[in-house]
């Protein structure tokens, strides 16, 4: 079972992600667990009680005040395999390729963007950058 965190200091977006998500279970007959995060410190404070429990992250990039981008390259630091994904407003896209996420979506991630992802993680290989 694939553990998921969301970070983000709106609830509403958040919300939407996992929205999706939960689409997206419904539709493949799987269950995650998804863990919500308003901000990058408390993320990393959950991360270092066990480094390698999440297996993707959807980061923002615009957060209190470790910015998603700080986050990304904490957690890579300790994980290299993992996935991350920004679902950002930032136009940094060239910082954010640093940690090579998996993606880089817009703020109003589509249905089809986040499937993809999730079936990228569910049998690695397949995920399309």
């Amino acid at each position: 079972m694939l553990n998921i965190a969301l970070c983000d200091d709106m609830p509403v977006l958040r919300g939407i992600l996992e929205m999706l998500i939960h689409e997206y279970e419904a539709e493949n007959n799987i269950k995650f667990n998804i863990y919500h995060f308003d901000s990058g410190e408390d993320l990393l404070e959950k991360f270092d009680e066990n480094k390698t429990f999440f297996n993707i992250f959807f980061l923002d990039y615009y957060m209190k005040e470790l910015t998603g981008l700080e986050t990304a390259l904490h957690i890579r630091r300790h994980d290299k395999k993992c996935g991350i994904v920004f679902v950002t407003s930032s136009i940094k896209r060239n910082e954010l390729m640093t940690v090579n996420p998996l993606r880089i979506l817009s703020k109003s991630p589509k249905k089809e963007e986040i499937f993809d992802i999730l079936d990228g993680m569910i049998s690695p290989g397949s995920e399309s950058v």
